[in-house]
């Protein structure tokens, strides 16, 4: 453990020294530059001088890095906006909240494909043959993992063509999307092939931030990302099928084969990376090692849509997740207006004749409904009384960003470091909601959908050290904070699971893995591919009436410097045009999400 600090602790200067050794090699996807006549330094160190286990390290940081920090939380590209787990306010949210949406660069993701690429290419340098093959497959897996995600943020990418840049080819092609994906399963198989023959790994336990250098759980990351995949893949099987993809034939496969393919078990073989929390570079994005300006971390609150149905559910990730209130809005013609009650909470009585007092949320939990047209005037906000407030509680937050009657993310999100606070690549909990879904399709006749369907919400109460008992559960009714009851929320789930239709049990089961894949942006695909549960009823004033964006805008810089290229991945959107509303191949022919 100390080891694994140590690695983590120097992470900004392993990614500083990394910099300087790959420069020589960087992805040069989106440039036309000649290099052929820059200066090399006679300090260069050679591929077989650059130990492979601190590129790892680099992958595995910097992938934490990339997927969630530019992705989720507290990124530009809008993810958890769309999918209405947060909201923005004070400065900048109009984009955010409406999906007024701009090109993102591929260079974070390709650059950690070229160093995955990296490890793989130079894996043979290894003098032991059990390190020759972990890095050989761990550089396949997490180069799937990036490919896989950056193909369905945007479309065809380049695939086959890339990674060439040394070999002088600054403009690759882009790959029609359905190759991609066959590629992908492929690499994720052969890794899952190799490690098997893998007993031990001399030195990865240090540099492995992950998985310590554990080879099963290698494979059982590779096996579950294959599933993740070949499930995005299940509206489109005559189309991959044609090119030698059999979707149900895979992953009935994978499933019934489990000492072949072995898949997550349990919530410790999650591919998830902690954060250490003593330096901005291995710190969470939330804390003050990132933000000074607490109001950075104050203006991204959770969506109602989230904070609603966890609440109407009685669900104890609603605690977990999410804060109460600092004031909580009171329908009274009370005096004085600002009380505070024995619990500590502060009320704010609002007489009925208050302007707006019809749109007022009066619950301890509150969160800015999407799409407002000016979400910073949400709850009576205009009209607060912050002198008030602080005279009832010094230690109230009212600078920048504050609306006192909205709810902010739960502290552990405003911390450097907390254990339950995670970089989350895939988790067990989604993997028995990918089962679940599988069973009701009847690829799969291993267990049963309402069984998968549990397990993947009891995983996911696990992962945050929710266990029965837990005072976690807000009662809407009475405002107080109760034990959580565990069999009788499971139980209540299941039966209205079995006594539902496909449509509804399908539309339930979407629900519950929305709200397990928060603080990721994992969820946008499955919403895309089935369009439930219906967010886009609940927008306000969204740009484009009530649709949500279904991709990512191409990089500026690919349409200047590799224009023939992406104006062709272009053409085969659907509409023919660059925006967030074209549909790609994944979603062609489906109707779906709109």
């Amino acid at each position: 453990m100390e080891n694994n600090q140590f690695i983590l602790n120097n992470m900004k200067k392993i990614k500083m020294s990394l910099s300087s050794i790959f420069i020589s090699c960087i992805l040069l996807v989106t440039s036309c530059q000649d290099l052929s006549e820059v200066n090399q330094s006679p300090d260069q160190l050679s591929s077989s001088e650059i130990n492979i286990k601190y590129v790892l390290t680099s992958v595995l940081s910097g992938s934490a890095n990339n997927y969630l920090y530019n992705y989720a939380y507290p990124g530009g590209s809008t993810i958890s906006e769309a999918v209405q787990y947060l909201q923005r306010d004070y400065i900048d949210f109009q984009g955010a909240n409406t999906y007024i949406w701009t090109p993102v660069s591929f260079n974070g993701p390709y650059s950690m494909i070229k160093n995955s690429q990296y490890i793989f290419d130079n894996a043979q340098l290894e003098a032991l043959e059990g390190n020759q093959k972990f890095y050989t497959a761990v550089g396949q897996i997490m180069r799937s993992f990036w490919y896989g995600y950056l193909t369905s943020l945007y479309g065809d990418i380049p695939y086959s063509d890339a990674m060439k840049a040394e070999q002088g080819n600054f403009m690759p092609a882009y790959d029609n999307q359905k190759d991609i994906f066959k590629g992908i399963l492929e690499d994720l198989k052969s890794a899952n092939d190799v490690l098997s023959q893998v007993s031990s790994v001399d030195g990865a336990s240090v540099s492995d931030i992950m998985f310590q250098g554990d080879a099963l759980k290698w494979r059982k990351f590779a096996n579950s990302l294959r599933l993740r995949f070949l499930l995005r893949l299940s509206e489109k099987l005559s189309d991959v099928n044609a090119i030698g993809v059999d979707v149900k034939a895979e992953f009935n496969e994978i499933v019934s084969n489990s000492s072949t393919y072995p898949v997550f078990v349990s919530n410790n073989d999650n591919a998830a990376i902690s954060y250490i929390g003593n330096a901005s570079a291995n710190s969470w994005y939330g804390g003050p090692l990132w933000y000074s300006n607490r109001s950075e971390f104050y203006r991204r609150k959770p969506c109602a849509t989230f904070v609603d149905a966890l609440r109407e559910g009685m669900d104890p990730r609603l605690t977990t997740f999410i804060r109460p209130v600092d004031v909580q809005l009171q329908i009274s013609a009370q005096s004085p207006a600002y009380i505070k009650l024995a619990d500590g909470q502060i009320i704010r009585n609002v007489p009925a004749s208050t302007p707006g007092v019809d749109d007022i949320n009066t619950y301890r939990y509150v969160g800015l409904p999407p799409a407002l047209q000016n979400p910073n005037l949400y709850n009576l906000y205009s009209s607060v009384d912050f002198n008030a407030i602080k005279a009832l509680n010094s230690n109230i937050y009212t600078d920048l960003a504050a609306n006192p009657s909205v709810s902010y993310l739960a502290n552990m999100y405003a911390e450097n470091a907390n254990p339950l606070v995670k970089a989350v690549l895939m988790s067990f909990s989604e993997l028995n909601f990918i089962l679940a879904e599988a069973r009701l399709k009847n690829w799969i006749s291993s267990s049963t959908a309402v069984d998968y369907y549990k397990a993947g919400v009891t995983a996911s109460m696990r992962q945050y050290n929710i266990a029965d008992g837990s005072m976690k559960v807000y009662d809407p009714n009475t405002d107080a904070i109760i034990a959580w009851d565990e069999n009788a929320f499971l139980t209540n789930l299941t039966d209205k699971f079995t006594t539902a239709d496909d449509a509804e049990q399908l539309g339930q089961l979407m629900t519950q893995k929305w709200l397990a894949c928060f603080m990721t942006p994992e969820f946008w695909f499955d919403w895309r591919r089935t369009g439930l549960p219906d967010l886009g009823a609940n927008l306000i004033l969204g740009s484009n009436g009530n649709k949500i964006p279904v991709r990512i805008i191409y990089p500026t810089e690919e349409k200047n410097l590799n224009s023939d290229n992406a104006d062709g991945a272009v053409g085969r959107l659907q509409p023919g045009e660059d925006t967030q509303w074209s549909k790609m191949w994944l979603l062609q022919g489906t109707n779906k999400p709109w």
